[in-house]
């Protein structure tokens, strides 16, 4: 892969003609992987709910026992792109991916779950992701707000990647959903999931377990604790280095908030018009995903 000016506040680098982190080392092996029968893809685009939904995806084949540590979903539900196969050939429950459609290793005998967000809290929450990590040098959110309205980050223009998950919604194999949907409408959603998967007519005390055990809080506490604080470091490069961090935020963290609209305590009002404006540009009907 071709590192794009390395030097750059935001750095990222070129795999197939698209833009992906410097830091990952299995984007081959995650594209030209052969989907076999019964596999199942959890994707999105960075900070919009791979996380939150891979605890679901876990929790759905456990009956809503909840596990130990995120390391345990992880063993069971990789991230192949940072990650690759850690268990060899042995079946996974699923795999993570933030690839678009175009890369992702397609086929009608998997499933794929993808989950949109709303571009304006993805950016928020990106931003929160990026900037305590050494080899960003983010000064601020308005600095991070260009370079994601642009597309010039890794992973590329968020919009560009819902709409090509978007084009294929109605698949029979393929599930779209959004982090708004599983925010609000949290029971629902998880059910409509069960149904998607396989795992049809679940007891109603396994819902609300999988409901529970998925809920931010419970989510918070096993996913930022100890073992995701040293995966964090050690696949992110992060070294605890103080003057690195310019925000003073030292750690780098996979669960913020996980609310919807905080978006409106970052963006101007001319961001929030230039952001629709992009929307309605790339893609007219995404916007009214997320129209209040």
């Amino acid at each position: 892969m071709a590192v794009v000016d390395k030097n750059a506040s935001i750095p990222y680098a070129v795999f197939r003609d698209f833009y992906v982190p410097v830091h990952n080392t299995f984007f081959g092996q995650a594209a030209d992987y052969n989907p076999k029968v019964g596999d199942k893809f959890i994707v999105s685009y960075p900070k919009c709910g791979t996380t939150w939904m891979q605890h679901i995806v876990y929790l759905l084949h456990n009956r809503g026992r909840p596990a130990e540590d995120h390391g345990k979903v992880l063993s069971a539900i990789p991230f192949v792109e940072q990650d690759g196969f850690p268990n060899g050939d042995r079946p996974y429950l699923a795999l993570k991916y933030h690839l678009p459609f175009r890369l992702i290793p397609y086929s009608n005998k998997a499933k794929y779950i993808y989950v949109a967000r709303n571009p304006k809290d993805a950016c928020v929450s990106y931003y929160h992701f990026l900037k305590p990590l050494p080899r960003y040098h983010i000064k601020s959110f308005d600095e991070f707000f260009e370079a994601f309205l642009s597309g010039q980050i890794p992973y590329g223009h968020i919009i560009d990647h819902i709409q090509e998950w978007y084009e294929k919604r109605n698949l029979p194999n393929v599930f779209f959903t959004t982090y708004e949907s599983l925010s609000n409408k949290t029971e629902e959603t998880i059910l409509d999931i069960a149904e998607f998967l396989g795992f049809h007519e679940l007891p109603e005390n396994i819902i609300q377990d999988v409901v529970n055990h998925s809920s931010f809080k419970f989510m918070k506490n096993l996913v930022d604790g100890d073992f995701m604080k040293q995966y964090l470091r050690s696949s992110t490069g992060y070294n605890g280095n103080e003057n690195r961090c310019l925000s003073g935020d030292l750690e780098p963290r996979m669960m913020r908030k996980g609310v919807t609209g905080d978006w409106k305590n970052y963006f101007s009002e001319e961001q929030s018009k230039r952001m629709d404006e992009c929307i309605r540009t790339r893609n007219a009907n995404l916007i009214k995903i997320w129209e209040d």
